[in-house]
Order: structure tokens, then sequence, then C-alpha cells
């Protein structure tokens, strides 16, 4: 999965969640998830023990809705006098109308959460800002800019323990909730951000010019295939299935 093209592959997952926006049917949306799951575990080097915590929150969402739309989706009515087979019947027919769509919220959950995973645990964000470029030829200053923002994010961390520290040594008492250390942490960014734009311009990074690339993000035929066969399963899968 990490040998696709990631513009494609993003793509290709935009479109697909699209289509399963207006999609019902539950087994869709399951064999969607169970394949993106096979994909993810067999078909790639993303790691196992990260994928498994994210489903972890993914697994409790997925519950919660099932239970709410079991439990909210249908009524069932008092029976009365001599109508006991006709009641039956109703709260048959409800059970199963509130089973019908708690596992449509349920497996509606599933099946977007596999397709983000699919994506965001088989692509690196510096191919998928470079297949950007590339690709959708998207202006260098632009694709730079965030490739800087997203490198900065560990200093950013760092400085906002660093801010806490501070606040610490100096005695001072911090709740959860303070927005003090976000403060400085904010002005730091600021001085950062104008000093990259100054080292990007200095470098020639204005996206005026052509500019050559070191790595190249290839597309090919299977990017193409990738495409075709998922969307045409889905728009397949409307069709055909109706449960």
């Amino acid at each position: 999965m990490e040998k696709l093209n990631p513009f494609y592959k993003a793509m290709t997952i935009l479109i697909t969640g699209i289509l399963l926006s207006f999609n019902y049917s539950v087994i869709l949306n399951m064999s969607l998830f169970v394949i993106s799951m096979v994909l993810i575990f067999g078909f790639s080097d993303a790691k196992k023990s990260t994928v498994a915590k994210i489903l972890i929150p993914v697994g409790i969402a997925a519950m919660s809705l099932f239970m709410a739309g079991f439990l909210h989706s249908g009524t069932v009515q008092t029976p009365k006098a001599g109508t006991f087979t006709s009641y039956n019947f109703s709260a048959m027919t409800s059970a199963a109308t509130s089973l019908y769509n708690a596992l449509q919220l349920s497996t509606r959950v599933l099946s977007f959460a596999g397709l983000g995973l699919l994506f965001a645990v088989t692509t690196k964000g510096e191919d998928f800002i470079f297949s950007l470029m590339q690709q959708a030829h998207m202006k260098p200053k632009f694709a730079y800019g965030i490739l800087a923002a997203f490198h900065l994010m560990p200093n950013i961390a760092k400085e906002l323990d660093d801010a806490k520290l501070a606040y610490r040594v100096r005695g001072v008492r911090l709740s959860a909730w303070s927005l003090k250390p976000f403060f400085a942490v904010l002005v730091n960014c600021i001085c950062w951000s104008e000093n990259l734009a100054m080292a990007m311009e200095s470098k020639g990074f204005d996206g005026d010019d052509d500019r050559t690339c070191y790595q190249i993000i290839k597309k090919g035929p299977v990017d193409v295939v990738f495409a075709i066969v998922t969307i045409g399963y889905v728009l397949s899968g409307m069709i055909f299935f109706q449960f």
C-alpha cells in the first residue's frame, strides 16, 4: 500500500467516502471495513500495535451508536387484551427495524474509520506533500510551508513543556485548563514563522519559477487500477447490496 501514489490514493479514498455518505447498506459498510483491515494488516508496513490502539476508540464509538440506534429507533406499544398475536408481530417488526438502524449507524462509523486508517497509516506526510506538488501542481511555497509547520510541531510541544516547567520553577501552580503557557508558545511560534519565511525567500522558495524535485513520486497503472476497483466496488455495492 505504501507504493501507491499518495495523491491518487487520497482522491480514491475521498471519492469513496463521498459515495458512502449516500449509502445505507450494512453489507457494503462492513465489507469495506474488513477489506481496509486486510490491506492494512496484510499488505502494508504499518505498526499493528498503533492500528490496534486507534481501533479501540473507533470500536467504542461504533458500539455507542449501535446501542443508541437499537434502543431509540423503534417504539413498541403496550398490548391490549385479545391482541397478543398482533402485538408479538409488532414487537418483532419494531425490534428488527431497531436492529437494522443500529447496524447502519455502527457499520457506517467502521467503514469511514477503515478508509481513513487505510490512508493515514500507509502514507508518509512528506510523500503526500511531494505528490501534491507533482501530481496536483500545488505551488512550492505552500507545500514547503506545510512541511515546515509539520516539522515544527515537535518543537512546539517541547516549548510548551518548557513553559510549564518555568511556571513550576517559579512556584506558580497552573490548572489543567490554564492558557498561560500557550501565550509564550504562541509568541515563539510567530517568531519562528517569520524566520522561516525569511529563510525560504532567501533560498528562492517563492514559487514563481519551476523547481526540480530531489524525490520523484511516481504514478503507474497500479494507481489507476486501485482507483477503478475501489470506486467500482462501492458503486456496484450501492446497487446490489440492499441490506
